[in-house]
């Protein structure tokens, strides 16, 4: 179930997107595979849209069944 409700305020938000384009940036010139960046990339981002009530853990395998 997909909760629109953000779980915090939104300049702790904005310093959280900072941090994690930072995050991201890092992630990219790291030298790990390509697989690796995908993965460290869409699990944060996923994060920071669990954290803006966009996501839902589990909401992809919910859809599937």
């Amino acid at each position: 179930m997909l909760t629109s409700i953000m779980k915090t305020d939104e300049a702790t938000l904005n310093e959280i997107v900072k941090l994690h384009n930072q995050y991201i940036a890092e992630v990219l010139t790291s030298g790990i595979k390509p697989l690796s960046i995908e993965i460290y990339k869409n699990n944060s981002t996923n994060f920071v849209r669990w954290i803006k009530g966009e996501f839902a853990p589990g909401s992809s395998k919910q859809k599937r069944k």
